[in-house]
């Protein structure tokens, strides 16, 4: 049956869908094609790259091939595989010179990025003129720098303070949106306080006057009414959707005018940063990225990336013109990561929306995550997933492109206009989030993988492409029958440009699918018009996708033959966790958080009976917390269990604060040789077996190679985007009109924050205290980094302590223990409840740590809360043995694990009662603040599984140790098993050091 042709309204020829949709995004006719902005800035990339290729191999030959598995030194140069994949070689010529004429240039475009190319003989890359006016004043027409100045004087005198009569109207709006409340409920607030809020503004002269005041309002785009495409770019006036063909417009009820069936509600970015630097406070916490002093020896943010590196190193280019200033040239410039993802609003898979938001990487990692800092640029409605997602970035797109030449604003912390320039540097989601953003088949595609060109390969009677590194039973003779895992083919951003484009020029829909399929690229996303962006380099994977959504549960399906993986092998394989065992191991997750403190996060649960209530953060405390104690000893063989734990200790790698150059290469070695044992222990080269073989498994080969280029995983990781479709999730709002009450929530959360910028409203109008809060108690000078909390007893020694109390007191003193216990007898001291650590923010903020809690002072009778009294301290006594229970005496202090039962306070008055009792003519002045804590009686310390194993006397701890508070180092958990095993297991990685958690943890 031949396709239904449809008539393109410029031409008015005749084409299949598929054919006129690449007509509209391409142009019509075909002279006009090259007016397209985003292939202006391909074709310019090509230009450049094809030039200079041949002066780039002949400078790679005097270089030393970089050798897999040696260890470079940290900041050596670039590996050149790494720079092609990142940026490549660029060149400026001319116009009119012979060699732009050449016809091996047809496809030249202004630049794609920085290359590793002699950089002083480039103009692109001249040096710094010393007679450049001031930073404030670079860049700004007299025009712009005096309006900025205008702003500057009504800052001094005060014009950007809310005024009295706007008061209230902003705290009821503040009211509304920070609690969500629905509008009725709203509305009978006045009924309630009949008194006192006759005045409180209603809806929705309410929703007017917030407009009105933050001087902020989201921009309708037209979209399709599936939310196939945005009607902008080459679809801008389309009237008919080109992909469903539904109509754009429906005729307005009341008057005669046609009228959008749906629109996409953008949020624009410009005023939002403009906003940002003209508050004081966010103006200080913007210049994170300029003030760092990164390690050398240590990747600790996307900062330290290769690809940042050599992005600073490059002149802008916009729409293929070269700009005056290089990337991050001043240190107001903004970096900006961009995360999207699909969620159901009502929690179900076939309704789905599309939140776009931005992450400002300017901000302190501790607080770039929070909602209030994540910059939602609107939600694409459903219910349907959209097909271009691209063309719903397009005023993005433009906001960059401005952006990238900069934008007139006002530093309130220099006290100087300047201009303003901000750009995207990285793009992640879930596979088939970034594989639209691509524009790329993704990973039902012949060519699945976006960071290199592996190909797929099929199974028995299955049309599911599957991704091994061996595949001995392929037939196609061209094939590849085993890929070295450290030698992958990989993608650049020049034959990405080039592949896509030969698919755009393709003469007919036959040609333009088999070029597609041979490369896995569908065509040239939008995106490329970004300056500065790359392909797939701009694009790392996102890990906790990878992991915790895809390979742990795969690996549980496989070991119990669960999920997609039920009718997977024969059912006899070694492999296999017995079904009893897997009950008992389940059953055991949810019991674990009784024993782990609720910093950590949150309850895993029943993994066999509540599939449904996996999230990634129960994944991810699973694998890296109760996972290893709970699986040990439960494997028939033992490299199963060994398999998983080299798995845990790459995770815990990946995902720490910091990582070391030289655990680059360990991570990729690694996983090159995980992945090798997993082919070999569950796909077996067997072809019947090849869904095992999953694409997020291929993906962990090049983690390694993403942590190189764009820093640490958890900079690019999709929690944020989770934590953020979880509150839009949480949000009130009409099963009629899901996605208008989406669209109208997300709108008033961004002029919300308008206003407490430009009115400094952030402290005032706070509503709610957040976990990481200091709590309120006391504090003493001489341990100025703790803070003790209620309850608070103020009591006798007990009699069991006085003894070990006098003992520490005397050594500590010099004095003798004698006078010091008969002092101690009789008199009373604050015995605290509750100690908690503080920290220091990178803007000097004093934030609470770890909230330790006095087991025998702050009983909790609640059966089912999470215990947070264990710690690990450091002591005197080691018990590091299990061929004797008694602790043995050491020189220096040694790490040591127990519950804390109360925090002492061993005051002045005490120390000159005792002055009077030894006759000294001057007291100690300083308190002393001890803490009792009753140690676990033995230790032991499994290397094979990163593990310390404690052991109990017949249930009951250790004699009490009294240590300095000073000693105790930090909360851990306890993992029991159903085998007798006790386990400690501790919060080592960025998990602790990260609010990963939007709202307070519940202490239950």
């Amino acid at each position: 049956m031949p396709r239904p042709r449809r008539r393109c309204v410029d031409c008015h020829e005749t084409w299949t869908a598929e054919a006129l949709r690449r007509h509209y995004r391409n142009g019509c006719p075909v002279n006009r094609r090259a007016e397209r902005k985003r292939r202006r800035k391909a074709e310019a990339d090509l230009r450049r790259w094809r030039r200079q290729l041949r002066e780039e191999e002949q400078a790679r030959a005097s270089l030393q091939p970089r050798v897999r598995g040696r260890r470079r030194a940290p900041r050596e140069p670039t590996p050149p595989a790494l720079i092609d994949r990142l940026r490549p070689p660029v060149v400026v010529y001319p116009m009119g010179s012979p060699e732009r004429e050449h016809p091996d240039f047809r496809h030249d475009t202004p630049g794609a990025g920085p290359g590793p190319g002699s950089r002083a003989h480039s103009p692109r890359f001249a040096p710094d003129n010393n007679a450049d006016p001031p930073p404030w004043m670079n860049g700004l027409t007299p025009r712009d720098y005096y309006a900025q100045r205008a702003q500057r004087a009504l800052l001094r005198h005060g014009a950007f303070r809310l005024p009295d009569y706007h008061r209230l109207t902003v705290q009821a709006f503040n009211y509304k949106v920070d609690t969500d409340v629905t509008g009725r409920a709203y509305a009978k607030l006045r009924r309630a306080f009949p008194d006192r809020l006759n005045d409180l503004p209603m809806d929705p002269a309410l929703q007017a006057q917030a407009t009105k005041i933050s001087a902020y309002d989201a921009h309708d785009v037209h979209c399709c009414v599936n939310s196939c495409v945005a009607f902008t770019g080459g679809y801008a006036h389309l009237e008919h959707c080109p992909w469903c063909f539904e109509p754009r417009y429906k005729p307005h009820p009341t008057h005669d005018r046609l009228v959008p069936r749906r629109t996409f509600r953008y949020l624009p970015i410009i005023p939002r940063l403009i906003n940002m630097y003209r508050n004081r406070d966010m103006a200080r916490r913007l210049r994170y990225r300029s003030r760092r002093r990164p390690d050398p020896q240590k990747i600790s943010d996307i900062f330290d990336g290769q690809f940042y590196q050599l992005l600073k190193e490059e002149l802008v280019s916009v729409d293929g013109n070269l700009l005056g200033h290089r990337f991050f040239s001043r240190d107001t410039d903004i970096a900006l990561g961009l995360a999207t993802d699909g969620f159901g609003p009502f929690k179900k898979r076939d309704q789905q929306c599309w939140p776009l938001v931005l992450v400002n990487y300017n901000l302190h990692p501790s607080i770039r995550t929070r909602l209030e800092n994540i910059l939602c640029l609107g939600v694409i409605p459903g219910p349907q997933s959209p097909k271009e997602i691209d063309t719903f970035l397009e005023p993005l797109i433009d906001e960059l492109e401005e952006l990238a030449r900069g934008v007139p604003a006002f530093d309130n912390l220099d006290r100087q206009p300047f201009l303003l320039h901000a750009y995207l540097i990285a793009l992640f989601g879930d596979m088939p989030a970034v594989a639209k953003l691509m524009c790329m088949k993704g990973h039902n595609g012949k060519v699945p993988c976006r960071a290199c060109k592996i190909r797929g390969v099929q199974g028995p009677n299955s049309t599911t492409l599957y991704v091994p590194l061996s595949r001995p039973f392929d037939n196609n003779p061209d094939g590849i029958r085993q890929y070295d895992p450290l030698k992958l083919p990989l993608r650049t951003h020049p034959e990405y440009i080039e592949d896509a484009i030969r698919v755009e020029e393709a003469a007919n829909n036959a040609d333009a699918d088999r070029h597609s399929r041979r490369t896995g690229i569908k065509g040239l996303s939008a995106l490329v018009r970004v300056p500065g962006l790359v392909f797939p380099g701009s694009f790392p994977h996102d890990f906790m996708h990878l992991i915790f959504e895809n390979i742990i549960p795969t690996l549980l399906d496989i070991w119990t033959r669960t999920g997609d993986y039920e009718t997977f092998g024969l059912g006899d394989e070694d492999y296999l966790l017995a079904p009893d065992v897997w009950t008992t191991i389940a059953a055991a997750c949810p019991l674990t958080g009784n024993t782990i403190p609720s910093a950590f996060g949150c309850r895993v649960p029943d993994l066999k009976t509540k599939r449904r209530e996996r999230t990634s953060e129960s994944m991810l405390l699973f694998a890296t917390l109760i996972g290893p104690a709970l699986l040990r000893k439960r494997f028939r063989w033992p490299r199963y269990y060994q398999h998983f734990i080299r798995l845990v200790q790459l995770i815990n790698l990946c995902i720490d604060f910091e990582i070391a150059y030289a655990d680059v290469q360990k991570i990729r070695e690694g996983f090159a040789a995980w992945v090798k044992d997993y082919e070999g222990f569950y796909y077996m080269d067997d072809p019947d077996r090849l869904r095992a073989c999953t694409l997020p498994l291929h993906a962990l080969l090049h983690i390694a190679d993403d942590i190189e280029a764009m820093g640490p995983v958890w900079a690019y990781w999709a929690f944020p985007m989770e934590r953020f479709c979880g509150a839009l999730a949480r949000a009130s709002k009409s099963r009629h009109y899901p996605y208008s009450s989406i669209n109208r929530r997300v709108l008033q959360v961004s002029q919300l924050s308008q206003i407490k910028l430009i009115y400094g409203l952030t402290e005032e109008l706070n509503l709610e205290e957040r976990r990481e809060n200091v709590r309120r108690g006391t504090g003493y000078n001489e341990y100025s980094d703790l803070i003790f909390v209620k309850p608070l007893r103020v009591q006798p020694i007990p009699r069991t302590l006085v003894g070990k109390v006098a003992n520490y007191i005397a050594n500590a003193i010099g004095t003798n223990q004698r006078l010091v216990q008969n002092a101690l007898v009789g008199s009373c001291f604050k015995t605290w409840g509750k100690m908690q650590r503080l920290e220091t923010s990178i803007d000097g903020d004093i934030i609470g740590g770890d909230l330790i809690r006095g087991a025998t002072i702050s009983r909790n009778a609640n059966q089912t809360a999470r215990n947070a009294s264990h710690v690990r301290f450091y002591s005197r006594l080691s018990r590091w043995r299990w061929d004797t229970t008694q602790a043995i005496p050491v020189p220096d202090d040694i790490l040591s694990y127990g519950r804390a039962e109360m925090f002492i306070v061993i005051g002045p008055s005490f120390f000159r009662r005792l002055a009077m009792l030894t006759r000294e003519p001057e007291p100690h002045h300083h308190r002393i603040i001890l803490a009792v804590i009753t140690p676990f009686v033995q230790l032991g310390y499994h290397r094979d599984a990163d593990l310390v194993e404690y052991r109990l006397a017949s249930g009951n701890y250790a004699g009490p140790e009294i240590v300095d508070v000073t000693k105790v180092d930090c909360l851990v958990g306890r993992v029991m098993t159903e085998l007798g095993d006790n386990y400690v297991v501790e919060r080592t990685s960025v998990v602790g050091q990260m609010n990963l958690l939007d709202a307070a943890a519940n202490p239950n």
